[in-house]
């Protein structure tokens, strides 16, 4: 593939940062209706936390599928296809105000959703070749996504009850078919497989994911997705049970929707990345930005006023900025052309199986010994396993 410094024309890259916006900001509506739709339903907090990571069976089973499907048929085909489906199903949530008919669209509508940033990080090594100046541009797009997607989705609650936030959901999902449909032909590299039909390449083959896997041979590829995955448990955190927090403590759907936003608006510090990187090890800013987005949400807890919660948000969402710079960056580096989408799939698979769990074990210990020790208990082993992955990757990436 080119190399990281290669040219991208800007009418190449805006669409693959607009795909990227709303694809990824995406994950940061649902956290706020989702689990508020579940409490107006009158589910328990473990019930809740079953039907939360059940969004993420899907993309934990068939994320790699998805992404090999990019590689072989075409990642524009795949994409339009997934986000028509996700911009659908948030219109029967309330329509079917019923527990289970929640835990089956979670199913659909999770797979669909995450195939759309599988995708978009499939476009960073295609498209931009993993440089980490675009990619810290696409960072920030996902960031403005934060920051404008979450308020509107509050304000909608408040003001049209929970349709109007499913409502902001399905319009979220278009942004991202729109995207997509613009991107120039000329800006994605052919096909690696033979020409078939979408409902052919629907299909799983085993072999896709023997390939996906043998990526974990390459030292690198494992150490950045164990960082990756550890990384991801705070996001299942503030994906489960933030909301469900600051609810507790009398503030608002829309101001929830702020706080999550204040993610997005610091986010834009990922545009320092590809300064960062130029002065200090890749690695080290990796270790040292996950282990601060870890942090800053296991502290939620002890934090009950608006300003001290606004930080910890602003705090997260730099951290979580630069962290996902370099690791997608250094994935999209780390394997060729061919492999993007497989790449971008094996680390959405990690993700997932993080998704599945967290919640359940979140919902349970809520249960047993109440929400506070939820968030210290899952934070503390994040935090420990973060250091872990330091102390076994710096021999194999760093300088």
């Amino acid at each position: 593939m080119p190399s990281r410094d290669a040219v991208v024309p800007f009418r190449h890259q805006f669409p693959v940062y607009s795909a990227a916006l709303f694809s990824n900001s995406l994950t940061d509506l649902v956290p706020i209706i989702v689990p508020l739709w579940l409490v107006a339903l009158g589910a328990s907090p473990f019930v809740i936390g079953v039907v939360v990571g059940a969004r993420y069976v899907g993309p934990l089973l068939f994320s790699i599928h998805g992404g090999a499907m990019m590689d072989r048929i075409g990642t524009r085909r795949v994409m339009i296809f997934f986000a028509a489906i996700s911009a659908v199903v948030p219109l029967i949530y309330p329509v079917a105000p019923w527990i289970t008919a929640v835990f089956f669209m979670q199913l659909v509508s999770g797979l669909a959703d995450q195939l759309g940033w599988v995708g978009a990080q499939a476009l960073t090594g295609q498209v931009l070749h993993g440089n980490p100046t675009y990619t810290g541009r696409l960072i920030v797009a996902t960031r403005i996504g934060t920051w404008v997607g979450p308020p509107l989705a509050g304000l909608a609650l408040v003001a049209f009850g929970h349709w109007g936030g499913f409502i902001v959901m399905s319009l979220w999902s278009l942004g991202t078919l729109l995207s997509v449909l613009a991107i120039p032909a000329a800006a994605l590299p052919p096909p690696s497989g033979a020409r078939e039909t979408l409902m052919v390449s629907i299909t799983p083959r085993i072999l896709d994911y023997f390939e996906a896997f043998r990526l974990l041979a390459l030292p690198m590829m494992g150490i950045l997705l164990a960082a990756s995955a550890v990384r991801q448990i705070g996001a299942s955190m503030q994906n489960s049970f933030y909301a469900v927090y600051l609810d507790g403590i009398g503030i608002s759907g829309d101001m929830i929707g702020y706080l999550v936003a204040m993610n997005g608006v610091t986010g834009v510090f990922a545009l320092m990345t590809g300064w960062l990187v130029r002065r200090y090890s890749e690695y080290s800013l990796m270790i040292i930005t996950c282990v601060l987005s870890v942090v800053s949400i296991a502290v939620i807890p002890l934090l009950t006023h608006l300003a001290p919660l606004f930080l910890a948000s602003g705090v997260r969402g730099l951290a979580l900025a630069i962290s996902v710079v370099i690791i997608v960056s250094m994935i999209a580096r780390s394997v060729g052309a061919a492999q993007q989408g497989k790449a971008a799939g094996l680390r959405m698979t990690c993700h997932q199986a993080i998704n599945v769990v967290t919640p359940v074990v979140m919902g349970a210990i809520v249960e047993w010994a109440g929400l506070n020790a939820a968030f210290f208990v899952v934070g503390g082993v994040a935090l420990l396993l973060n250091l872990w992955v330091a102390w076994i990757g710096r021999k194999a990436i760093a300088p």
